[in-house]
């Protein structure tokens, strides 16, 4: 689903040039689920901006179900850490905003977000306003607006850092759901080693500044809901943080 090869990425500033990403090598097939960790400033962010197709300005090859990034990409969703949600529109409207957006029949668009807000628990809170909600409930907005565009591809950006630790828990496991049920390529940027390990079929770590890959963990287990209760759980996460350490 994803090819990445060479890819490098520098930032003009006005008397200079930083490197945010040297080199980048990875795939990652369809259908599976990958995390992205790394130390801050490794350009982590950078590298979603770049799948994404919001960032273009740069070298090497990055390759989305075969074609090459360069616009943005209609089935690729992007969730970000503070939700992007309008604090002026319902949870409903919020929700719609993308398929109104790409002028959706109203008819579609209801009954398709209507199964949607059902699915995460949204649907009493459907006529409430962001600022009403728990952190929690405002990132399951983020995830109904993505999965209501029908992405194939779905990035997300540290989506669940701001949350405690059993929200986070609840929809780490609510995330695996989606993808089982509908088998989505995922990649997720996150600092956490657990919640690499728990959503990560495929592990990316990052180092450094320009950001570069340091080593790739194949993590087959991921999926698996009771995962963290296992020895091999916990193997691979001494592991992770063995290589971040270095």
């Amino acid at each position: 689903m994803i090819t990445v090869n060479n890819l490098s990425v520098y930032y003009k500033q006005k008397n200079s040039t930083v490197q945010a990403l040297k080199d980048v090598c990875f795939t990652v097939p369809r259908g599976s689920t990958c995390a992205i960790i790394g130390p801050s400033g490794c350009g982590k962010s950078t590298l979603l901006s770049v799948l994404s197709g919001l960032h273009h300005d740069y070298s090497g090859e990055v390759l989305v179900d075969g074609a090459k990034v360069h616009q943005v990409r209609r089935q690729t969703a992007l969730i970000l850490q503070g939700h992007g949600l309008l604090p002026w529109k319902t949870v409903w409207d919020n929700a719609v905003l993308g398929l109104q957006i790409r002028g959706v029949p109203k008819r579609v668009m209801t009954e398709k977000v209507s199964v949607i807000l059902k699915d995460l628990g949204l649907w009493e809170m459907k006529d409430r306003y962001p600022a009403q909600l728990s952190g929690g409930q405002r990132q399951r907005i983020g995830i109904a607006r993505a999965l209501a565009l029908d992405p194939d591809l779905l990035l997300m950006d540290e989506p669940f850092s701001a949350l405690d630790a059993l929200t986070r828990e609840a929809l780490q496991k609510q995330l695996l759901s989606i993808w089982l049920n509908n088998k989505i390529t995922f990649v997720l940027v996150t600092h956490s080693i657990e919640e690499a390990i728990f959503l990560g079929q495929r592990i990316i770590i990052f180092a450094g500044h320009p950001g570069q890959v340091i080593e790739i963990v194949d993590n087959p287990r991921a999926g698996d809901m009771a995962y963290r209760k296992t020895k091999d759980f916990h193997e691979v996460a001494t592991r992770v943080r063995e290589i971040l350490e270095q």
